[in-house]
């Protein structure tokens, strides 16, 4: 009987115990620690880390902690490769393909060059219609009139409104933008351009507009103070210390580069080196960035004597180019990705490369070579994925690869 009531009085204080409450205790992390630890996080956490608070959802969302991670990034992860399609019949036709995140590159065993593989399909609502351009992770594409800007990494889009212009009429088929960047005021700007032809194939009139990113952005005439001849541009614009190229026709029968600077908004006319006798839409060329320097490049002659030529501007306000350079290419790579019908060759994002690729895009295995021209040599094999499913159907493909690293930039509305 008295080890039964010892037994039940045990199990009586050991309830007690259970029953306890102890005091909540409250971490408090101050916030510029927060700041250190943020940006050193991987992308997908922050987004999940929103959740926590106000505070940081604030902190995560704003501005100052995007360039910060922007930065980080740019110094610590591997930058994604990815490759867009699109249909040129069909815009609806579209396709956004990327490298993994993680994953690590073969080593061909033919010239121990790394080899790319493009095996993930990016389905996000809002990726349609023409790619315009990347910057810091960011995405533009154009549909119709309207623009949309796109983060691959939070999976968030924004349309645009759309662009009125006022003296140029029916700018649906004649309309071009391009996504660049004002470090200076930081300031993420959608550049725009109609233009209006006449029966004789002149450009009558164009006009040039910017918006920028933000809540409630609307559509403004460029702040320029020397109005730019009228034109239409004819290359895929790139940009080079935040400064966008571009060539364009001014007349019937003149080409041009145009200069329009992200931070002033002033623009200028480059007149291509004559010795070229570039013509945009019949010559084999276009501009890229050579050591820092705008440079155009022609490769008519690419298939007898495996070289292209290279002019680099000297000074843009002079319109004054360096001698010719000529530049020998991987010849067995050229020919064999010629032998369908004709090659190809495309600037990339980065100083002094370029990308060799087939005329006509095998959809089967599509493949294509990153040249390093200060190296000298061969620095990536890119392969995509079976596209066959797609476009087995389509004969006119626009094919685009740039690579880039993730962004957290909240897009504001």
């Amino acid at each position: 009987m008295r080890f039964s009531f010892r037994l039940a009085a045990g199990k009586r204080e050991r309830k007690r115990r259970r029953t306890v409450v102890k005091p909540e205790w409250k971490i408090f992390i101050p916030e510029n620690v927060l700041m250190e630890i943020l940006p050193r996080l991987p992308a997908k956490s922050l987004m999940r880390f929103k959740c926590v608070s106000k505070l940081w959802y604030s902190l995560i969302s704003s501005r100052y902690l995007t360039n910060i991670f922007h930065k980080s990034s740019s110094s610590t992860q591997g930058r994604r490769l990815f490759m867009s399609l699109v249909d040129k019949e069909m815009n609806y036709n579209y396709a956004l393909v990327s490298s993994s995140r993680d994953s690590v590159p073969v080593i061909s065993p033919y010239d121990s060059v790394p080899v790319f593989d493009l095996d993930q399909y990016l389905d996000m609502r809002g990726i349609e219609g023409c790619f315009v351009n990347a910057l810091r992770g960011l995405v533009c594409f154009r549909i119709g009139t309207r623009v949309r800007i796109c983060n691959l990494t939070t999976r968030q889009h924004v349309t645009l409104p759309i662009l009125r212009p006022i003296t140029v009429a029916k700018p649906i088929d004649n309309v071009w933008n391009y996504f660049g960047h004002d470090p200076v005021h930081d300031e993420y700007k959608v550049f725009s351009t109609v233009w209006e032809m006449s029966e004789e194939e002149r450009v009558v009139r164009s006009e040039h507009h910017v918006l920028v990113l933000g809540p409630e952005a609307s559509w403004r005439n460029t702040q320029n103070t020397i109005t730019p001849p009228p034109h239409r541009p004819y290359s895929q614009g790139i940009s080079i210390n935040n400064v966008l190229y571009y060539g364009a026709w001014v007349d019937k029968n003149r080409c041009v580069v145009m200069s329009f600077d992200m931070r002033s908004e002033e623009f200028t006319l480059i007149e291509l080196p004559l010795e070229a006798g570039i013509v945009w839409n019949t010559s084999p060329a276009n501009l890229m960035n050579y050591k820092g320097k705008l440079a155009v490049y022609e490769y008519s002659s690419v298939l007898n004597s495996g070289s292209m030529d290279l002019w680099v501007v000297k000074d843009a306000g002079k319109s004054q180019w360096s001698n010719k350079k000529t530049i020998d290419l991987p010849i067995f790579q050229t020919r064999s990705l010629a032998m369908s019908n004709g090659v190809l060759i495309h600037a990339t994002n980065h100083s002094c490369e370029i990308r060799l690729s087939s005329k006509e895009i095998n959809i089967h295995n599509p493949h294509s070579v990153i040249y390093d021209l200060e190296k000298n040599k061969i620095t990536r094999h890119i392969q995509v994925m079976n596209l066959f499913d797609s476009f087995c159907i389509c004969k006119f493909l626009d094919v685009t690869f740039w690579d880039d690293i993730e962004s957290i930039m909240y897009l504001e509305t």
